[in-house]
Formats: C-alpha cells, sequence, structure tokens
C-alpha cells in the first residue's frame, strides 16, 4: 500500500486527527488530497491498514490546525544552519518518530513448515496471510532533490564513502532466488543495504542456547563471505524481541538507525515462532523523497531458543541450527524465500546446509547496492 505522505510544521496548537495535541513547529503528515493533519499515530495505523480509532483521547476545542509549508529555498537554509542538526526538543526527533512507525518490516518465516510468506512480482509486495503489503520505508513528498538530511539520522563515524566489502565472484548464472523489493526506476535492482555502512546487530540471550554467539558468528561470516556486507555484533540488549519494531529509537539507541535486534526468545513473546517454525526475520527500509534512496536500515531476527536446544542435541544439530540463522540472515539482508528446492532460502527446512548456487547469486547482488553516505 502506497501512500503518498505530505511532511508539514504544525502552525497553531492543534490536534491531529485521531485526537493527539500538535505544537506549533512540530511536524505532521498530510496525506496528498486529504485536508487532516496526521500525527505518527494516524500513520502508522495508516501504513498498517488498520482501522484508525475516531479519538485516542478525549478531545477539547481547538483552533482549526494551519501549516507551514516548506519551499525547497527555506528547507536548504535551515539545514545550512549548523546548530539545526542538534536541536532535538521538535522538528527532526518528531520526523523520527513518524518515519519509526511507518517505517517497514518485512518479517519472513524459517526452515521449519510452511509459514505465511509472501512474493515481490516487479517490485510489487504481494502479501500472503499476515504479511503487510508493503516492505520499504514511507514514500515523502517535499523533500529537495535528493537531500534527506531531514528524515534520516546523521551519517554515523564508521561509515565509508566506498564500499566496505566487496561480494563474492559471480558462480553460477542461476536465477533461483527472490528479492524482498526492487526498484523498477532503477532498473529493476534490489533494495539492499547501503554497503559504506556495517550492519550493526545487539543480541537479546533470554533464550540463548548453548554456543549461541559462535553460531551467529559463523552464519554472519557466510553472508558476509557471499555479499561483502558486513556484519557488528556491538552488544546484548534488554528489547524485547518482537516483528514490529521501529528504525530509529532515539531512547534507547540515540539519534541513528537502530541496531538489528537479534533476539533468542520463544513463542510467548513472538507468536510467529508457534509451531514448526524456527525463526522469523526481516529487514526496516528508510523512507525516502526517491524511489532511488529505498535502501534496508534497521530489522530483526528472532529465533526460538528452545527449538534450538533440541536441534542442538542432533547428530547435525550444529550444521542444521548454523543453516536456519543463516536463511534468516538471508532475509535481513533481503532475499525472500527460494521458489525451488536446492537452496538454503527455500521456505522448508529439506536439509539444506549451506547456500545454493541461487541463493549465492541473490545475495551477490544485494551485495552491489550503493552508498548512502553523503
Amino acid at each position: 500500500m502506497h501512500v503518498q505522505v505530505e511532511m508539514v510544521r504544525v502552525g497553531l496548537t492543534s490536534r491531529c486527527a485521531c485526537g493527539e495535541s500538535l505544537l506549533p513547529g512540530e511536524r505532521a503528515g498530510l496525506v496528498v488530497g486529504e485536508p487532516e493533519l496526521l500525527c505518527l499515530w494516524c500513520l502508522a495505523d495508516l501504513q498498517a491498514g488498520r482501522r484508525r480509532p475516531r479519538r485516542r483521547r478525549i478531545e477539547t476545542p481547538w483552533p482549526a490546525p494551519t501549516v507551514v509549508r516548506e519551499t525547497a529555498g527555506r528547507r536548504s537554509g535551515r539545514r545550512a544552519a549548523p546548530n539545526r542538526r542538534q536541536r532535538g526538543a521538535t522538528a527532526v526527533p518528531l520526523v523520527v518518530a513518524v518515519l519509526v512507525v511507518v517505517g517497514a518490516f518485512f518479517a519472513r518465516p524459517a526452515l521449519f513448515g510452511t509459514p505465511s510468506s509472501s512474493v515481490v512480482v516487479a517490485g510489487v509486495p504481494i502479501p500472503v496471510g499476515d504479511q503487510p503489503g508493503w516492505v520499504n520505508g514511507t514514500p515523502l513528498t517535499g523533500g529537495a532533490g535528493g537531500d534527506t538530511r531531514d528524515i534520516w539520522p546523521p551519517v554515523p563515524p564508521d561509515a565509508r564513502s566506498r564500499p566496505i566489502g566487496a561480494p563474492g565472484p559471480r558462480l553460477s548464472w542461476s536465477n533461483d532466488y527472490v528479492f524482498m523489493s526492487t526498484i523498477p526506476e532503477a532498473g529493476g535492482r534490489p533494495v539492499s543495504w547501503d554497503p559504506c555502512r556495517p550492519i550493526h546487530l545487539v543480541v537479546n540471550n533470554a533464550e540463548a542456547p548453548a554456543g549461541a554467539d559462535l553460531l551467529l558468528r559463523e552464519a554472519a561470516a557466510s553472508v558476509t563471505k557471499a555479499t561483502g556486507l558486513q556484519f557488528v555484533i556491538e552488544a546484548t540488549s534488554t528489547e524485547t524481541p518482537s516483528t514490529h519494531r521501529a528504525p530509529v529509537d532515539n531512547a534507547r539507541y540515540g539519534n541513528r538507525w537502530s541496531p538489528v535486534l537479534v533476539g533468542w526468545t520463544d513463542p510467548s513473546v513472538v507468536p510467529e515462532l508457534e509451531g514448526r517454525v524456527a525463526g522469523v526475520a526481516g529487514p526496516t527500509g528508510a523512507s525516502y523523497y526517491t524511489p532511488t534512496q529505498q535502501h534496508w536500515v534497521s530489522g530483526t531476527v528472532n529465533l526460538d531458543g528452545p527449538a534450538f536446544r533440541e536441534i542442538l542435541t542432533r547428530p547435525d544439530g550444529w550444521a542444521a541450527a548454523r543453516a536456519i540463522v543463516m536463511h534468516e540472515l538471508g532475509h535481513l539482508v533481503g532475499l525472500d524465500h527460494a521458489p525451488v528446492q536446492g537452496e538454503l532460502m527455500y521456505e522448508k527446512n529439506l536439509g539444506q546446509l549451506a547456500f545454493g548456487p541461487g541463493d549465492l547469486e541473490g545475495l551477490r547482488q544485494l551485495g552491489l547496492g550503493p552508498c548512502f553516505t553523503s
């Protein structure tokens, strides 16, 4: 579901369409062709396809809302002042908060059973089961060309101007892979991660099996070899695992793209792990002004700790467990389920322990994406 949303500044104290108060200078969304201001809650309901409640709070009279639309010139002038990038009380955090809630998350089940899935055809996600029909960040209007400094966090210090790594050589001409999303305006290239930045991870070890850290590192090394994308495991985290997670969490991680949360958990916390599903994972996209700005910036990997403990008791348990984590990291970097058996990204566990030729070619292409460090 693509909705054109224009980001505006509120001119007078008012309320959004669902009752949230909006103060002068704060930013809100206007759906193109509709008169009502939408706060982050309304935008979240809109993007998730939920019916918006008439009121989240008891409404009291407010003046009719006014907005200040920013021209490209005014936008550029505001950005030119260096201290504006640090003004955290209203403008940037509210924009980030809106993007946090409406940022896309595309979860994928793991290797066991026949869980819900989705297919991307010509760049358009086709939802199946309970998967959302939108995978990228929200398309916005009102941007000054390609300038994204008002909607993206600052470039981190470990970013580079060139890709940090390079994908492996092309090993086959297999096309047995499916991308989560592609960009028709860019010749059909896949939505991918920024290769000029490491993919940061934090880990919730609440239900971690013995050897969990090594399993994750070995699986990440396999994905790095195929894509050139670099992973950095930052620390442990107490953040509760979820399949709907914000791409920015200022309170927990500061003004940056949230590190990917790897959660060793169970179905009582992540219901998508019910049944014979050992993991569910997916990336989160950045909101964008132009289609070519689409890329993955955060995400989650949820792994069923009790299921892994059982798998690790088998004679081939380590290799099987590592393959599951590799499958989930394949989803994280942008691969959907493979269309044929014999690929590790196939939706069912058929004993495959390594990436197949289609997996490797899809991963190689995902490592060739553009940088977003300017």
